[in-house]
């Protein structure tokens, strides 16, 4: 009879593992004549829930624990319930371990509630159970109640705080509280245990109390990895990057195993100096312990690489050198890219991440936009825009602003209208980056429209904010609004102008022909040794032909920066704009016994293509057809593909009534594979000519304003 009995069992056993992915199995495990010890832990793995409830085996402690346990790894506090059941009806008062199991299973599967019934009906509490519940509370964001059960820990009899008790309270309290638990645990003696001191040094450093932090960090008896890292990163996120060196110093010569958490900190107190020296040491040390291959300190290492001059070979290796890159190291490479000019790279990367499966968040949307915003393109950027729509990234407050960037730099007004007035709430950064797109396109009087909107919002705007509202009304022509902005950064926010705004000012007369007001603003101001508003003056000069004025301002300028070229450049333009050429010639002569290299009129890079669209822009200003036919050759030899060559040369060919020439530029267009794109109505070129600057069309301040094109004329030619 046993034997047939012991078949039978096997019998059932093997039809349960047969079944093991359905829910029948519990009803094989019931017919099962007697259980083993191993098909019990089976049947228990698979649901303790179902098996508490359904198994008709004798309930025993061992049981009973192995459920929570298992409970534990599932998360699902079902079994607890049935668990609960049990130690109540079957009287187990002696178990105070089992309970405090259970009472650990409700608090970290969020059944607070649950845990309190069992806090309160414990036949015995000891410092197990007070702890468990004092972190369950924590756990749940219930820190006041955990406060509450550490004064009822001292009414308890024959229980008192322990070091755990105390770390993770500090760890959930701020301000006078931690202060009083500081002086607990020293009472306690405490402080010197690496848990409670690793719990101050985290709190002080997060209140930003540095000094209290090394402090409690010196208390700690036996330091461990945890204490080193808790500290090192607290000296970074408090600005203290020398300290935070000086303990990984520290760190090394006590012999401390560091690990890619430690690496983590110190390579952002390198990216926050700028020191690739030393973070290149750092990258040598996670080589030689092999931790470089690690997410986190590969993401660091990228960023740091990403914003150091030359860096980004580096960081492109790196990233490469990842097994699994997450989003993080995606988003950090994008940027990199991104932030160095390689916008075509950033959004190749870009395309990758999408092709491997990666999913984008906002910090992704944020990266990538600039790229798009940089190349005026805008079919693409609005590409994004649609990805960001189908996401919960469309309430983002940095995605929104970089959108709004985006539609402003490629000339779509409308549609960075619509983003800014459809976003959830504002910031300086939305209002400015608004402010700057609507005067750069001229717009000035809606600019200060926003202006107006971000005061009433409750937003006090900065410096960043005055200067984009006053070089909106420079563009715009709007001279008392801007004279008003000045008095209004002075007086209203108490605000300093800095150089950038008063020569904005100056640059704002100049356009508008007030000359003499411009001058005297300059000396009211006392910026006589200011060469950048002496240049925006100057400029003013050319543009209104000013010769008198602009030799004083070329005069002031080569006083106070006798080896820069620029001044004798504009003072060359306006004596043969005004046919002064005997004049023009001395001061050719002056800039070549000045030791200047730069030429008045010439580049030293014909395959700089940025140079020859500043000339062939140039061309279009003044009607030079031959010479800008030259420069759009130059262009396209080293960019077959763009298409802003045959915009501007069709542009002039239209302005010389060339017909037949302009429908062949057209054609060009079309044989080059050229992608339609919106061009920005007004692109600000800053040519950079061996150490010199290249100024084309009318300089203002530091930078040539050149009209290369605008939405309107380039649609009317593809048409």
């Amino acid at each position: 009879m046993h034997r047939t009995l012991v078949q039978l069992t096997k019998i059932c056993q093997s039809i349960e593992r047969s079944y093991n992915n359905c829910n029948f199995h519990y009803h094989v495990y019931s017919l099962q004549p007697f259980t083993t010890s191993s098909s019990m832990n089976f049947s228990i793995k698979r649901d303790p829930y179902q098996n508490v409830q359904h198994n008709p085996i004798s309930v025993t402690v061992h049981y009973l624990s192995y459920v929570i346990e298992e409970s534990l790894d599932t998360g699902d506090p079902r079994a607890g319930l049935s668990v609960h059941t049990h130690l109540t009806k079957l009287y187990f008062n002696g178990y105070t371990s089992l309970w405090n199991k259970l009472l650990n299973l409700y608090c970290k599967c969020g059944q607070l509630a649950y845990a309190w019934k069992v806090f309160e009906t414990m036949p015995e509490r000891n410092v197990v159970s007070f702890n468990t519940m004092v972190l369950g509370c924590i756990r749940n964001g219930y820190a006041l109640q955990a406060l509450s059960l550490y004064t009822e820990m001292g009414r308890e009899k024959n229980v008192s705080p322990n070091h755990i008790t105390l770390a993770g309270l500090i760890g959930a309290c701020d301000g006078v509280l931690v202060t009083s638990l500081h002086a607990q645990a020293f009472r306690y003696g405490w402080c010197c245990n690496e848990y409670v001191g690793s719990s101050l040094v985290d709190v002080y450093t997060k209140e930003m109390h540095l000094e209290d932090a090394v402090r409690a960090f010196h208390e700690i008896a036996e330091l461990d990895l945890v204490s080193w890292n808790i500290m090192i990163d607290g000296c970074v996120r408090n600005g203290s990057k020398e300290r935070a060196l000086k303990m990984f110093a520290r760190m090394i010569q006590e012999k401390v195993e560091f690990d890619g958490f430690t690496l983590t900190s110190v390579v952002k107190t390198c990216l926050e100096s700028r020191n690739l020296d030393l973070g290149m040491l750092v990258h040598g040390s996670a080589l030689k312990v092999g931790l470089s291959s690690g997410t986190p300190i590969s993401n660091a290492l990228i960023t740091m690489y990403s914003k150091c001059e030359m860096g980004m070979t580096s960081a492109k290796k790196i990233f490469e050198g990842i097994l699994a890159p997450n989003i993080i190291s995606w988003t950090a490479i994008i940027a990199g890219f991104m932030q160095n000019g390689q916008n075509e790279e950033a959004i190749g990367l870009y395309r990758s991440m999408l092709r491997a499966g990666m999913q984008e968040n906002d910090f992704t949307f944020a990266s990538i936009l600039p790229a798009y915003s940089n190349m005026a393109n805008l079919e693409q950027g609005r590409q994004i825009h649609a990805r960001i729509a189908k996401s919960w990234f469309g309430l983002d407050l940095s995605v929104n602003n970089a959108l709004l960037d985006m539609y402003s730099k490629c000339g779509d007004l409308d549609e960075a209208h619509l983003v800014f007035w459809t976003m959830g709430n504002h910031d300086k950064v939305s209002c400015t980056t608004m402010i700057t797109g609507l005067g750069q396109h001229g717009k000035g009087r809606e600019a200060l429209e926003i202006l107006k909107e971000m005061e009433s919002e409750g937003l006090k705007p900065d410096d960043v904010t005055f200067l984009a509202s006053l070089s909106a009304c420079s563009h715009g022509g709007l001279v008392n609004e801007g004279i008003w902005l000045i008095k209004t950064m002075v007086d209203v926010y108490d605000l300093k102008p800095r150089r950038e705004h008063l020569s904005c000012a100056v640059d704002m007369l100049g356009r508008a022909g007030r000359l003499n007001e411009a001058e005297s603003f300059i000396k009211d101001m006392g910026m006589e040794s200011d060469v950048f508003a002496w240049e925006a003056l100057l400029g003013a000069c050319r543009l209104h032909g000013e010769t008198a004025l602009g030799e004083k301002s070329a005069k002031m300028i080569v006083d106070v920066q006798p080896e820069g070229h620029v001044p004798y450049v504009l003072l060359a333009n306006i004596y043969a704009e005004q046919e002064l050429w005997e004049d023009k010639g001395v001061v050719r002569e002056n800039l070549v016994v000045s030791g200047s290299k730069e030429v008045c009129g010439c580049t030293t890079k014909e395959s700089d293509v940025f140079a020859w669209e500043a000339l062939l822009g140039a061309c279009g200003l003044h009607g030079e057809t031959a010479l800008g036919e030259k420069s759009a050759k130059m262009i396209v030899d080293v960019q077959p593909r763009g298409h802003v060559p045959y915009v501007l040369l069709a542009n002039i060919y239209a302005e010389k009534e060339l017909w037949e020439d302009k429908r062949v530029v057209r054609e060009n267009l079309v044989v080059s594979g050229s992608r339609r794109s919106a061009v920005v109505e007004q692109w600000k070129i800053l040519v950079e000519v061996n150490s010199g600057v290249m100024y084309v069309g009318s300089v203002m301040v530091h930078q040539a304003e050149l009209r290369i094109v605008t939405l309107q004329s380039f649609s009317s030619m593809m048409d």
